[in-house]
């Protein structure tokens, strides 16, 4: 297969380059400008800051709640009010919510403002007070896994577990353990006036007021700090900035696999088709911002795009400098592939974005085999002439390979099946007959098939 010429990568290119990145890294570091920014500033003590989580729980969410909470702590302020209303969202998110909030040394308050359901639920219970709003609900905590084929419950132990995680939020905050259960696992005793077995909890205002999950139903903010002696404190509704707002765009798992998908096919075109230009710089583009949002918001390390990028390299040596497949190819499939899990938080999460860039691929490829062969840009790369004897073309000469059969050689590559081997002091692409034939064995030539010369290696 030959590939048409690149050009080569001029200092101009090397300068676009850079600007990209720095704009990326630029757009990406505003968060710590504004955090750095805070850090002389004099503290603001008796301070109360409000705390929005909102829409899907991820990790966005997660890195921007652990940012206010460690400036909650080091301005020393009153309380770290939570106002929800969220359907859910990741669990590893929640998870790492909840163990921050666990460990924040300033008091934490759950406001709940319409719904606290699933993930959500989680974070509620994992500060130190709960007021809700008149008509809100809290519970309805099952976790399920997302496939290509729709919603799948996850596995008895992973249940489990997630069960156990709430309930022992509950006793760390001195609530029932019990009813907590209930929001997570189906598969517990009846709770008398609640629910009954088989069924999974949910909290309505009343029901978590008197069962010990909800200290007092209120219909503000302000109410709620009344409730807790400290209604004199200066109030700041804290918002993300905008480097978190994009990264959390970024990393939301739709965005991010058409990302993912977009970079990786921009480069394959680039790379094996056009040669390099425009294409190039939007994959590496999009790439870029699929990494730096996953790095800025901590859902990944350096580690994560080492691998990726190791595991790129290791498929272009097999590619174009080891013929056929062997362990170099191998260990590039599994760089990539732990590269994905890291990124991707989890082998569930992986297996449900490599499916998303599987179906966006298989469209793609789609949409280019119809479309193709109308744009020009394709022309040099769509034979479009038809090739007919009455305009003085011929076949392939099927018997130029007829004088091989029974001749002896030696293989330059392995062959798996395919591969190369010197006869006399030629070199032919063959095919091994099914057996795999190491580099530098001896083969005999037994058919001819066409253009393709089939070989098995020598006994000895």
């Amino acid at each position: 297969m030959r590939f048409p010429k690149r050009k080569p990568i001029s200092t101009r290119h090397i300068e676009c380059l850079a600007v990209l990145v720095f704009l990326i890294l630029a757009l990406l570091s505003l968060p710590s400008v504004a955090q750095n920014s805070t850090a002389g500033a004099p503290l603001s003590v008796g301070l109360v800051l409000i705390v929005p989580i909102q829409g899907e729980v991820d990790g966005g969410l997660s890195f921007f709640l652990q940012r206010m909470i460690r400036r909650a702590e080091r301005e020393q302020a009153r309380a770290l009010v939570l106002e929800i209303n969220s359907n859910g969202g990741l669990v590893d998110s929640a998870q790492e919510m909840k163990d921050a909030l666990l460990r924040a040394k300033i008091p934490t308050v759950a406001y709940i403002k319409g719904r606290a359901l699933s993930a959500a639920a989680l974070i509620a219970i994992s500060c130190h007070r709960i007021y809700m709003e008149p008509g809100s609900e809290m519970g309805a905590a099952t976790p399920f896994k997302l496939l290509s084929t729709g919603i799948s419950p996850v596995e008895e132990k992973f249940l489990s577990a997630f069960r156990a995680e709430f309930e022992s939020t509950a006793e760390a905050r001195g609530r029932p353990k019990a009813l907590a259960g209930a929001m997570v696992d189906k598969n517990h005793e009846s709770i008398p006036g609640l629910v009954a077995r088989g069924e999974i909890l949910t909290l309505t205002t009343e029901a978590a007021a008197t069962h010990g999950y909800c200290d007092s139903i209120v219909d503000s903010i302000p109410a709620a700090l009344r409730r807790m002696n400290i209604e004199a404190a200066p109030l700041e509704q804290v918002i993300p900035t905008s480097g978190e707002m994009l990264a959390r765009w970024l990393t939301s798992p739709n965005v991010s696999v058409i990302l993912f998908t977009a970079g990786i096919w921009a480069l394959i075109l680039e790379f094996l088709v056009f040669g390099w230009g425009v294409l190039g710089w939007i994959g590496l583009m999009c790439l870029g911002l699929f990494f730096g949002g996953h790095l800025f918001a901590y859902l990944a390390g350096l580690e994560a795009l080492l691998l990726f990028f190791v595991g790129a390299i290791l498929l272009l040596v097999e590619l174009f400098v080891l013929p056929g497949f062997g362990v170099t190819g191998f260990l590039g499939i599994a760089a990539l592939g732990f590269s994905t899990i890291l990124v991707f938080g989890g082998i569930y999460s992986a297996i449900q974005a490599i499916s998303k860039f599987m179906a966006l691929s298989i469209v793609m490829l789609l949409s280019l085999y119809y479309i193709a062969p109308r744009l020009k840009l394709f022309d040099r790369f769509i034979l479009k002439e038809e090739l007919t004897t009455a305009n003085g073309f011929v076949a392939v000469d099927n018997s130029a390979f007829d004088n091989l059969i029974n001749l002896e050689g030696i293989t330059l590559s392995p062959l798996r099946p395919s591969g190369f081997v010197r006869i006399g002091s030629q070199k032919f692409e063959v095919v091994s007959d099914g057996d795999f034939v190491e580099r530098n064995q001896r083969v005999t030539v037994v058919a001819i098939e066409g253009t393709k010369i089939v070989v098995r290696p020598l006994k000895t």
